[in-house]
């Protein structure tokens, strides 16, 4: 496929959204009051229903709105792949159809990226909204943040992220980065094979280009609900062993300051989450799925043993 021309400025908002029109209607509505004047709005739409398409016909007199009603798509990966050339901007603002955006996100993310050459990627502290759009909770982020933003070194947060095993930069809508820093994009909604961290991915690989930029304010908001999939099951089990093969891969890679005490803190906090907790979903999870988890806490539980012994 032909990449789409980057076009200098300019910040593309990508929502993808399947059978969810009262908060995909919520989620665009924060893209179009967005006060950064150059955007383009793109959504691919490949829902089971015409709910959306309806829905979304009053706004499309707005020229900075391009909808796709993606009906061949039949996955969440075929729905995201045209943003790939539908997507003109130097700037890569990811919308999904649950979440919200506060009106200044981009103006002040943008300013970041263009005031420090140095920042790979901007996030913020996060606030979360139930079904209905209330404010629920406050993500803050475990590190300070003073004033109005705060830079971290890539080689702190990697370390951070991976040591413990958690996402502390944000769900995708939450970030800014410039299209050319990544080269394993989320509109393959998978990133190297990872289908479950697939923002954490993209998270440590813009790490490998600079630094992290988080503003102390919530610029975004992250909806939990109980339609999303990240609850099942199988899908918590799978980010556990997606998070081993991460930690794996930039160990033996290198490319942060990340020891090996540091992997085998990370390996014991595994294995210590499974006796904890994660033991109860045995029964609840597919055989297949289990057994790769119990190979890897298996595994992780030898090196853990061996190096007490030690």
């Amino acid at each position: 496929m032909v990449r789409a021309v980057t076009r200098k400025n300019l910040v593309s908002i990508m929502i993808p959204t399947y059978n969810r029109p009262i908060m995909f209607e919520q989620a665009l509505l924060s893209a179009l009051s967005q006060d950064y004047k150059h955007i383009e709005i793109i959504v691919c739409d490949n829902s089971t229903n015409d709910e959306t398409e309806q829905l979304i016909k009053k706004y499309l007199a707005d020229k900075r709105l391009t909808y796709i009603r993606n009906r061949e798509a039949k996955t969440k990966a075929e729905n995201f792949m045209p943003f790939e050339n539908l997507a003109h901007g130097e700037y890569l603002q990811w919308l999904m159809d649950d979440d919200m955006l506060h009106p200044a996100k981009l103006t002040k993310m943008v300013n970041v990226l263009k005031k420090n050459s140095e920042v790979a990627l901007v996030s913020s502290q996060r606030q979360v909204i139930d079904k209905d759009g209330h404010i629920v909770a406050w993500y803050p982020a475990d590190f300070p943040v003073k004033e109005e933003y705060s830079i971290y070194p890539s080689e702190f947060i990697a370390w951070k992220m991976l040591r413990n095993a958690a996402n502390i930069i944000g769900e995708p809508s939450a970030t800014l980065f410039r299209r050319k820093d990544l080269r394993h994009h989320y509109w393959q909604a998978e990133c190297k094979g990872y289908r479950t961290i697939s923002d954490v991915v993209m998270w440590l690989e813009l790490l490998e280009k600079g630094s992290l930029a988080i503003f102390r304010d919530a610029l975004s908001f992250f909806r939990r609900h109980e339609e999303q999939e990240g609850q099942g099951i199988d899908v918590v089990i799978l980010s556990r062993i997606e998070w081993y093969e991460i930690n794996k891969e930039y160990f033996e890679r290198k490319v942060f300051p990340y020891t090996e005490d540091d992997y085998k803190h990370f390996l014991s906090v595994m294995v210590e989450e499974y006796k904890k907790k994660m033991y109860v979903y045995k029964e609840a999870a597919t055989s297949a799925v289990w057994q790769r988890y119990m190979a890897m806490i298996e595994s992780a539980a030898r090196v853990t043993v061996a190096a007490t012994e030690g």
